[in-house]
């Protein structure tokens, strides 16, 4: 009885493309577990690239806290990478979805994590002090 269980778990056979025995919204879930997996084996160019296209996903279904978390495994891997300008993006990204769906142990890490970003950036000479306003001349301030 081959190709059953896909049939089953679906209601009809899979389309090109779709994995069998999994409803076609999980996609962004079987994405996400793929970059789970690029992790693992250290590649990170690949795992961020997974998580992207899943986060994507995630978002267009609404799924926050799954959106949230891809946001922080793709810092993470870009953090692994060695490259805190990329991280720093996804952490204030997903800072304020941890926040409000108050998953506090992820929350603490990204913030730890985006602290650290900052003050690598800053000993580097990447990142200047000072409020937002100070660091970002308007269009105007702009020589002509």
């Amino acid at each position: 009885m081959t190709g059953g269980v896909g049939m089953a778990a679906a209601g009809r056979p899979p389309r090109d493309g779709e994995p069998a025995g999994r409803p076609p919204g999980d996609r962004a879930y079987l994405l996400d577990v793929l970059g789970d997996c690029h992790h693992g084996l250290g590649r990170h160019d690949a795992a961020i690239e997974a998580y992207q296209q899943a986060s994507q996903l995630f978002a267009e279904q609404g799924a926050q806290c799954s959106y949230a978390l891809c946001l922080l495994k793709i810092a993470e891997n870009y953090l692994d990478l060695a490259e805190p300008w990329h991280a720093v993006g996804y952490l204030e990204a997903c800072l304020p979805l941890l926040r409000d769906l108050r998953l506090t142990r992820h929350q603490v890490l990204a913030e730890r994590q985006l602290d650290t970003c900052h003050a690598g950036l800053a000993q580097a000479g990447l990142l200047e002090q000072g409020p937002p306003a100070a660091r970002w001349p308007q269009a105007s301030a702009r020589p002509a």
